[in-house]
């Protein structure tokens, strides 16, 4: 609709976008897609981005292949252009294709260069968390193995309890220290607080993990995750070892345990970055949350799980299964810590694309900047070209035979300040021209007529002999044997071999052997002369003969009369022979309709020849076909 009002498809293309295209994309995407609900700016530009590109290619490729369009029918009409609309066009369609590549090369280049930015933070993030995570699990197993090896040594009770507060004055991140007996009773805690609360002797541990399995197994226990009972409810791990007497023969005494807390994360986490750009999740080994940036509002201990939302080449995005991030988006990045906890660093997608979008604004407040200054120059260059040009077409359509024209009174370009001198010379000179040249298009068509009638002869003839060739014969077998057939005329088909040919090319030179060749063909052409007689070359030293053969004995005759021909010519040549060669030849005669193909008839010939060669050479041996019986008679 738009092109039959006259508007350009780019045009077109831009309004549509505008009015239409974006709007239904927008719309498209927001109500069916949404986990890409966020980025739904970015993903309109870049459709309307996308199909600029590609209709201004278009347009370059109709420009430039005009010629070749031209010749495919189309259901309109052409769209005919005046000179400034056809530089608009040419003017728009170059400034949006050029304009969009640079931007898109350079937006790639910065997402690439955004993408390794953003890896490379989060992943400084997880190291840095990986590392602060190992020291502090490492450090706190290393203090309960400690403060177990020097409790076991100390007897007195108040020694103990001091013992036990100070290690846990040096190591903060227990929430609570203390020590149980053999039959889980608690002995001492820190700190004394926590444990005024409690009636000392009478609490128990016994059904805790970290009292069984540091009884039972001997060794460090470090627990699963769990929430504090008791002594709070932050997330913690207890950490104990066995307590020993004397010589420790009797088994542990008692176990030392301490409750450390792991919300420290959260501290290190805020330390480490802006909370606003990266998020960080702690897991344990069963994917159960241990600690989370606050902003995402994840339940600790939760399941932590959540979708890939990654596609080829792109940054590794998920989407987190949870009410209250839904339809957010993360860049995502994982470590593991040494005991198989989990370190996930996460950033809100909607930060890196929104630079992305910042960029695609910018390209196409561009374009569209760039198409308005394309649309000014157009219009001006168009003005400077049309002005002096209609001037010379309104002085040549007044048909002025003389030399007085006016000068053209613009600023004109040397192209056509020449081009105006010239016309007037031209129009007298075109008649010669086109007389001239209808000589030259009549010659030269007379020379390529010759050169095809060359070439012709030479894809029929064979060049060392100058007779027809096996394919010339092949194609012409078939008509000689039509016109015979409705003639009921009889056929002969006759193959002629020279006789040790090889001995003559070994003793004399293949020179010598092309000599004999070339003379026996003569021989040939001048024996069988009948304008109905087809000779040829078939190949090597053979050469085959169709022609019409009314009496066999007068065949016989004629060819024992040629075989004498051959047999007395002396062949000599630069010096070498004379020498005298045979010939031997087979021949098959009958019905023309007896076969069209050529291959049966050369198959009855060749039988005969190899007869002929058997017999002692230097003969003709000749078959009679019998058509009804389709046999050799």
């Amino acid at each position: 609709m738009l092109r039959a009002r006259g508007w350009y498809v780019l045009t077109a293309d831009l309004l549509y976008w505008l009015v239409i295209g974006m709007p239904l994309t927008a719309l498209l995407i927001w109500s069916n897609m949404e986990f890409a609900q966020s980025f739904v700016f970015f993903s309109v530009l870049k459709q309307a981005i996308n199909a600029m590109l590609y209709t201004s290619l278009a347009c370059i490729l109709l420009f430039t292949f005009n010629d070749y369009f031209q010749s495919i029918k189309s259901s309109q009409p052409p769209l005919v252009k005046s000179l400034p609309k056809w530089l608009l066009y040419s003017f728009w369609s170059i400034s949006a294709f050029f304009v969009i590549c640079v931007s898109l090369v350079l937006s790639t280049n910065f997402s690439e260069f955004q993408k390794a930015q953003l890896e490379k933070e989060l992943e400084i993030n997880n190291n840095y968390i990986t590392h602060i995570g190992n020291s502090y699990l490492n450090e706190h197993q290393q203090a309960i193995e400690n403060i177990a090896y020097q409790l076991s040594y100390i007897t007195d009770p108040a020694e103990r309890k001091r013992a036990l507060s100070k290690f846990h004055h040096l190591y903060p991140g227990f929430l609570t220290m203390l020590t149980a007996s053999k039959q889980g009773k608690i002995e001492l805690a820190s700190p004394s607080s926590i444990m005024e609360k409690l009636v000392i002797g009478q609490f128990s541990v016994v059904d805790r993990p970290y009292f069984i399995h540091a009884m039972e197994e001997q060794k460090l226990f470090v627990s699963d995750v769990f929430l504090g009972r008791a002594f709070g409810n932050d997330p913690i791990i207890a950490i104990s070892a066995p307590l020993y007497q004397g010589d420790g023969l009797n088994g542990p005494s008692g176990i030392v345990e301490g409750s450390l807390n792991l919300g420290m994360f959260g501290l290190y986490d805020k330390i480490g970055h802006d909370e606003k750009l990266i998020k960080t999740i702690v897991t344990d080994q069963n994917d159960r949350i241990i600690y989370s940036s606050d902003s995402l509002q994840l339940e600790t201990l939760s399941g932590f799980s959540y979708e890939d939302r990654a596609y080829k080449n792109s940054l590794n995005l998920i989407s987190l299964k949870s009410e209250k991030n839904e339809g957010e988006m993360f860049i995502h990045k994982q470590t593991q810590l040494m005991n198989d906890w989990k370190i996930h660093s996460l950033i809100e997608h909607k930060f890196s694309l929104k630079n992305i979008e910042d960029l695609y604004l910018v390209m196409f407040l561009t374009l569209f900047v760039t198409l308005l200054a394309a649309s000014f120059f157009a219009k001006r260059f168009a003005i400077h070209l049309s002005r002096p040009l209609r001037f010379v077409m309104d002085e040549l359509s007044k048909g002025k035979k003389t030399g007085d024209f006016r000068d053209v009174p613009y600023e004109t370009p040397t192209e056509i300040q020449k081009l105006y001198q010239e016309l007037r010379v031209n129009r007298l000179a075109l008649l010669d021209n086109q007389e001239e040249l209808q000589k030259q298009v009549f010659k030269r068509t007379e020379e390529l007529n010759q050169a095809n009638r060359k070439l012709t002869e030479q894809a029929n003839t064979d060049t060392l002999t100058g007779l027809y060739n096996r394919r010339y014969f092949e194609k012409n077998f078939k008509m000689m044997q039509s016109i015979f057939s409705r003639n009921n005329s009889n056929l002969m088909y006759a193959i002629i071999d020279l006789d040790f040919f090889k001995n003559i090319n070994d003793t004399h030179g293949h020179l010598f052997g092309d000599y004999c060749l070339v003379t026996v063909a003569n021989m040939l052409k001048k024996f069988f002369n009948r304008d109905s007689d087809l000779v040829a070359r078939f190949g090597g030293e053979e050469f085959v003969v169709v022609s019409q053969c009314d009496d066999v004995e007068i065949l016989r005759s004629r060819m024992d009369e040629f075989l004498q021909q051959i047999a007395a010519y002396a062949f000599k040549d630069d010096g070498k022979g004379p020498i005298t060669l045979t010939i031997s030849v087979g021949i098959a005669v009958g019905q023309a309709k007896y076969s069209n193909l050529g291959e049966d008839w050369f198959a009855v010939a060749d039988e005969c020849l190899y007869e002929a060669k058997d017999n002692g050479r230097n003969q003709t041996k000749i078959t009679v076909i019998d058509i009804s019986a389709k046999v050799n008679v």
